[in-house]
Parts: C-alpha cells; structure tokens; sequence
C-alpha cells in the first residue's frame, strides 16, 4: 500500500473559491503587520498619489446483538455458503492619520475564517490554496466491517516556523468504508505560505459496525459480541497522529491538493478478543496515515481536476447551471454543470430520460451526484442520477443478513429525510435495522448509466421478495413506517420501495482483463467462502466517459496488479444459486 513518509508539494495557482462536501465559504480574512524599516513621514508629499479626482483608503491586500433468528443462513450452491454468520488615488495629508488608524485597526485584527478554511492561528503571508481529500484502504484480517464512523475534529498543518492552520470541516462525521472506493473533499486552505510543515489528523467518537467473524467472543469498550453476531461500539479515541512533513515550494497563486490515506488495517486491533482503536500506533511506520499529492498517477483526470469526488447523495438544489446536493449525513456539495457533464435516467426511467440536459434537473428530488474536484478548490458536475421525483423518508445500507421472504437486515451508510415530519430522524450512519417489505413495488436498479445486460439486471429488477436480496448488497429503501430501537431490539422499519445501489468492498484480485477482474476474498459479511470467486464486469471505453467503468491508479483493467488488494464499487446482482456469470458491475476499480 502507499507508504509515502516524506511529500514534497509544487504549487502553481491560486484559488478563488472553495468549498467541502458542503456549500462554499468566503476566504478568511488574514492579519496584516506593518514592515520593518524606513517610513515615510507624515508630511511626506510622496503620499499624494498620481491619481487625481476622488479620495480613497486602499484595501490591502450503542452495543446490540442481532436477535436469534434475525440471521439466516442460506445454503446457496456455487459460491459457499459460510457455515456461520450470525475546509492609486489622489490621499490628501490631512486624512493620514486616519489613514494610519485604519491600518493599524487592521493590523490587530482577528483571522479566524470559514470552517472548511484556516479558522485558527491564521498567519497567513502565501498565497497558495491547498484542498485536502480523504481515502481509506486495507482492512484487518478480523473482525469484518461494515461501517466504521468517525468524526474530523480538524486537520491541522504546522510549519517549522510560522503560524499554524487548522481545517475544520463543517460536516465532519465520515464513514471510512463508503472510502475503501470513494473520496471524501474535506475542504481547502487558502494563503498557505512556503515552508515545512507536520500534518496532524484529530480524529474522535469512533463507531464500529462489525460481524464476528472469528470463533470466540469479542469484547469492544466492555460490550460482548459473541460469534457470528453483528454488533455495534462506540470506542474510546486513542492517539493523535501526525504525517511526516511536507515541504511547500509555492509559487505565485499556487494550487495543490493533497490526500490523506487512512489505512484501516493499522487502525483497529484485535488482541486477547478485545477490540480496540488507535490512531497513532508506534508500529507499523508509516502508521495510519499517509498523504500523497493530487493528482495521483494515473488518477485518469482532465486539466485542472485533482480528483473524483463519486455517489454524493442528497436533495438536489438548482441555480442557473449550479447544482447543489444537501444530505441529513454528509453536508453538502455544490457543483457547477458544463456542456461536458451527462445525465442519468432514474431507476424507474422516468427522470432524466436518455439523452438529457441540466433541464432534466428539478428543485427537490433525491439525486447522486459525481464531480470533480479542480484545483482552485471548486467542484465541476460530471454525472448527475436521480433517484427519486420529491423528497422522501430513504434509507440506505448494507444487507448482512436475510431472514424471511419479507425480512432483511440492513447496517445503514446513508439517508435522506423528509424536511418535517421525518420518521427516521434518529437514524444515523452504522446503526442497525430491520427492515420488511410486507408488499413492495417491483425491485429496482441504480444502473448510472452502465449498460448492465438484461439477464443480470432481471436478478433484482422486477423482484418482489428476498429471493433477489443478498449480504453485501446495498440498497436504498424508502421508509413508510418506522419503530424506534429499544434496549433490547432492532429498530425496524417498513418500506414499499428498494433500490439496489452500490456495494463498496476491497477484494483481492486474481485475473484481470480488459472487460473482467476476477476477484476473491469479499469481506466475510456477504456470507461467502474466502475462496469465492466473483467475476467482475468492467464497461471498457474512453475513461470517464458516460457508461465506463471509473479506474484510479491504473490505465486499464487489464492493468490490474493480482499480487495487489483493489477497491471495488459494484452493483452486485446474485442469482439464487450464486452462479451469476458476473455477480459484480464495476463502477469503480481503485488499486493503490
């Protein structure tokens, strides 16, 4: 995996404007100190400017089991089933001293900014703007993860000498697994001055989503989970972890991004069956994180684009040609459509009919959004799906377990709720839920734009019933009923619609080709042998293209290193005897 203790970072633009996964802010302003040296005197006749005409003042510049019977085991053929699963005028002199007070007013002023900007000790003095983006990778033998939360307190980056500046994210709550795949925008730094900085990452409140997948119990933060159990913790936050330096040699207006790879592995011990997480380990070195320049090698971008920020789903704002995606999880992103972004049918194919423009785009609907992240720290639409006509109550998560024809289980990643009168306000990203569909509408698929064959698509698409449903599949349900948790059982909700969306895993490959990777080694929450293979379809054709499968860190699929883990986002379309000819739809292949 990366392994880069040293980064060393050209700068070359400047920003103009920013933004996180969230709406953009206003750069901060900075503080501004007189010069040392020769002044002129106050009745100096070189402060009357050539500038004749008009007057002016310069600006300067919760622990809970699965219940027993809440886990089925399936006895599929094919692939196994396991045995147990449980941020110039005219100045005349007698206006200087005016003059002198204001700058000095500014002088002493204060520099805290935006938070997805400097917001403490802005010392400011450069001029380079910095976007920082999160990605995670390699995960722990044992247990499996389904969703591991953490929030951002702030990213901060202190020079040798000088003045730090702190990131703080304004929606700072981040599901690593959704980033096994996918990429988090964290936020910009503007006015970074050159110089040699640490980078210090304060992380808090982790939450482990986890099956137990080993043979004896575990014990997280005092809470038992007992084999074969899915169980939730919040942990104690252990350690402050700081990157090795980097070094900024900025020129003029300079632009740059940097990402940040959390590597999952090193973050979560499992020793004696008790659970823990630390964020600065004293061994492996590198630790936890490492950091890497934007763009990385073949990241597969266009001019000016540092990377691909995929799947932001939300309720969808539009201005002009700016589109702005707002979700209850994840803060939102605002992105601005040009004659190169396209646009996806829905599900139900009846938004956004193919072909279509931003006219397709409507205030209020539920939609995901792909943009790329550019290098002054704006974002650029690339693909717009919609998901849905008008603002519902959706749930999104991961299926791990299937009890009955009408019963699944799901670890949530995502929601969308109603502006009022919400039924799943309490809900939030790792927590557990039953869900049934006593009486669905047909199943349906979030293809976005993937040419996925008919007889693949028909193994959820039209269904009705759990038969379509398998662990590791993530859906999106829309909520029509919903019972809160208790101490003792599962929130439960009922829906009278399923999607299938996008599965995010890190598998191990085993063949590549231009138009299939063979991939094994799934996490063990689909329910499946280690030694199942899953063929996984690539859509081949000009990268970045409508209906192609997104690569990053390799040219081709052909190019795919076997000796090396891949990150996959994958429509995952079973048969009932596991033996689908390609059980996986790539929409992301990411090989580090």
């Amino acid at each position: 995996m990366r392994a880069l203790p040293e980064i060393r970072l050209t700068l070359s633009q400047r920003n103009r404007e920013t933004s996180y996964d969230n709406i953009p802010f206003r750069s901060a302003p900075q503080a501004l100190t007189l010069a040392a040296g020769p002044r002129i005197p106050l009745d100096s006749r070189h402060l009357a400017l050539e500038h004749f005409g008009y007057n002016c003042i310069p600006f300067l510049p919760r622990p809970r089991y699965i219940q027993p019977g809440d886990v089925s085991v399936l006895p599929f053929q094919g692939r196994q089933t396991q045995t147990t699963l449980s941020v110039g005028c005219r100045m005349h002199r007698y206006k200087v001293f005016l003059f002198v007070l204001l700058l000095a007013s500014i002088t002493f002023s204060s520099c805290s900014g935006s938070k997805t900007k400097c917001t403490v000790n802005c010392g400011g003095g450069g001029t380079a703007t910095v976007s920082l983006t999160l990605v995670a990778d390699t995960l722990p033998a044992n247990p499996s993860i389904l969703s591991f939360k953490v929030t951002i307190v702030g990213i901060t980056l202190t020079p040798t000498t000088g003045t730090a500046q702190t990131l703080q994210p304004s929606s700072p709550i981040v599901d690593l697994m959704r980033l096994q795949s996918d990429t988090a925008f964290l936020g910009t730094l503007t006015n970074v001055p050159s110089g040699s900085y640490t980078v210090q990452v304060s992380l808090s409140s982790p939450e482990i989503t986890f099956l137990n997948d080993t043979s004896s119990t575990i014990t997280a933060n005092g809470v038992t989970c007992a084999s074969g159990f899915v169980c939730t913790a919040t942990l104690a936050a252990v350690g402050l972890p700081t990157i090795s330096s980097f070094t900024f040699n900025p020129t003029t207006n300079g632009q740059q991004g940097i990402e940040i790879d959390f590597n999952l592995k090193n973050a979560i011990s499992l020793s004696g069956g008790t659970l823990s997480v630390n964020f600065n380990p004293s061994s492996p070195s590198p630790g936890v994180f490492t950091a890497f320049t934007l763009p990385r090698t073949n990241a597969n971008l266009g001019t000016n684009q540092l990377e691909l920020i995929e799947d932001f789903t939300g309720v969808v704002g539009i201005s002009g040609s700016t589109v702005t995606i707002t979700s209850p999880t994840r803060g939102a992103l605002t992105a601005t459509s040009t004659s190169a972004s396209f646009f996806d049918p829905s599900p139900d194919s009846l938004i956004c009919p193919t072909p279509s423009t931003i006219s397709c785009v409507v205030a209020g609907q539920i939609a995901s959004v792909d943009a790329f992240l550019k290098s002054d720290g704006t974002l650029e639409l690339k693909e717009f799906g919609p998901l849905n006509a008008t603002r519902q109550d959706f749930v999104e998560g991961t299926v791990y377990a299937v009890n009955t024809p009408t019963q699944f289980a799901i670890a949530v990643t995502d929601k969308v709720q109603l502006a009022t009168n919400s039924l799943i306000g309490g809900v939030n990203t790792g927590d557990r839920l039953t869900v049934n569909i006593p009486a669905p509408k047909n199943f349906l698929v979030d293809s976005k734009g993937l040419a996925v064959p008919a007889g693949s698509i028909g193994n959820f698409q039209g269904q009705s019933n759990t038969t379509a449903i398998h662990p590791g599949q993530t859906v999106a349900v829309h909520v029509t009923a919903f019972v809160a948790a208790t101490s003792t059982t599962l929130a439960v909700a009922t829906a009278d619609t399923v999607i299938l969306r996008w599965s995010r895993l890190i598998a191990t490959p085993t063949t590549a080709s231009t138009t299939t990777v063979n991939v094994n080694a799934v996490p063990s929450y689909f329910n499946l042998t280690a030694a199942s293979v899953f063929p996984t379809q690539v859509f081949s054709g000009t990268l970045g293209a409508q209906g192609v499968t997104n690569l990053d860190g390799i040219t081709s699929a052909a190019s795919v290193n076997t000796s090396l883990p891949v990150g996959l986002r994958v429509l995952y379309l079973e048969n009932t005897t596991n033996s689908a000819q390609f059980p996986f739809m790539a929409a992301k292949i990411r090989q580090h």
